[in-house]
């Protein structure tokens, strides 16, 4: 494995946790693996983690919200602050003691790649084996700074890939002529239809699914 720079640490906690489902816990020991020892920076693809896993997207992301729910990491979007395009997510493993350094770079090209913003909005639960979170809590901002945050605020609202690939095809759904339980739609998939104007007012109204104004 010559030329990678994974934490030996993080592996070792990955492997010395308990209680977790086999797969579950084979994520948790992949990420570790994919950690950066110098950086504490973890951003392996989703495609890379499935395929190294030997799962579907759909189960890797069912786990990763396990892992997330029991403190043992902790998930951040990031976008491009020149062009608010969507990176790799970085994976906070519960083992760091402090936030990665620069999480707007790129970190080492070994098996990890690239990132994302903070998506996870739950108080973070302290980490097993730690025994108090190394998350950061809800409205710590680990990236940027105030300049950086104010221009957030104003920028185009921010939809993950999952959340856009569903609006579209619930859209290509609806034009083709099909019905769709609106219940069913989440408020931010709505929004995400309405912000790229996937379907009309009009259109979103018959298939009740406009969304109430804040």
């Amino acid at each position: 494995m010559g030329g990678l720079i994974m934490s030996i640490e993080a592996t070792s906690w990955a492997f010395s946790q308990r209680g977790l489902k086999p797969a579950v816990k084979l994520v948790l020991v992949f990420l570790a693996d994919c950690h950066n020892k110098h950086t504490k920076q973890c951003d392996p693809s989703q495609a890379l983690l499935a395929s190294e896993c030997e799962m579907s997207r759909s189960t890797l992301n069912l786990h990763l919200k396990t892992l997330e729910d029991g403190g043992y990491i902790r998930r951040v979007q990031r976008s491009n602050a020149r062009t608010k395009t969507q990176k790799r997510t970085l994976y906070v493993l519960g083992c760091d003691e402090e936030k990665p350094q620069d999480v707007d770079k790129p970190v080492s090209e070994n098996r990890t790649r690239k990132k994302p913003k903070a998506v996870s909005e739950k108080q973070p639960i302290p980490c097993p084996k730690n025994g108090q979170s190394r998350v950061r809590t809800v409205g710590h901002e680990p990236e940027g700074n105030q300049k950086r945050t104010a221009r957030a605020r104003n920028a185009a609202p921010f939809f993950t890939a999952d959340e856009r690939t569903e609006a579209k095809q619930i859209a290509d759904h609806i034009r083709g002529g099909g019905r769709i339980n609106a219940a069913a739609v989440g408020d931010r998939v709505r929004r995400c239809i309405a912000a790229l104007e996937l379907l009309s007012t009009d259109e979103m109204t018959t298939h009740a699914l406009r969304v109430a104004e804040t």
